[in-house]
């Protein structure tokens, strides 16, 4: 909170422009380690096989050797319950405390204002939307690796521009206020697009 935008983004271009490489002044200029250099050189293209058989299926559950690898069959699998106070919404509760589940939204749905007694953390696996917090007036547009956080009691609306995805974690028992209908929240958003 305490650092200037200007400076932020000098910071964070810096970050993306140096290459993550030895030799660097951090490994006293020299080379990184030959299992390092391996890991570094291979792991992205190896996450993105998790879950996979040579095939290119999912492996079976009971087959799965950790949890990332089951976390990656049960996002292909259909065990989605209907969140039915959001239509277009389905939800797959993976832990029970703290609670976390896989959310998916079909395009063009809309959640209309509403508020949580919890505050909850999210990140965009698949899709785009944008989040609204009232009691901030503050604006979010979320895409693919976008990470959120609503802190409990904040005023939210949602409009999801194409079929989305999202892993969401929130502590204490699952519960939901609407503040406004499905009328009134489209209502908002064609308002705000004449502006």
């Amino acid at each position: 909170m305490s650092t200037a935008p200007e400076v932020a983004l000098d910071i964070l271009n810096t970050f993306l422009n140096t290459p993550f490489k030895a030799p660097c002044p951090a490994s006293g200029s020299n080379p990184w380690p030959e299992d390092i250099q391996s890991f570094l050189d291979t792991s992205v293209q190896e996450m993105s096989e998790i879950g996979k058989t040579k095939s290119g299926n999912n492996t079976d559950a009971a087959d799965s050797p950790c949890f990332i690898c089951s976390l990656a069959k049960s996002r292909d699998q259909k065990e989605f319950t209907p969140v039915d106070i959001m239509p277009g919404a389905s939800m797959k509760i993976l832990r029970e405390t703290p609670t976390s589940a896989i959310v998916r939204f079909k395009a063009g749905s809309l959640e209309p204002a509403h508020h949580h007694t919890f505050g909850h953390d999210l990140v965009v696996t698949s899709g785009s939307k944008c989040v609204w917090n009232l009691t901030k007036g503050e604006k979010y547009e979320l895409g693919v690796g976008d990470y959120l956080f609503t802190p409990a009691g904040d005023v939210h609306r949602v409009k999801y521009f194409e079929d989305t995805e999202f892993f969401i974690k929130w502590d204490g028992h699952w519960d939901i206020f609407l503040d406004e209908d499905l009328a009134a929240a489209n209502a908002a958003i064609e308002k705000e697009k004449q502006k």
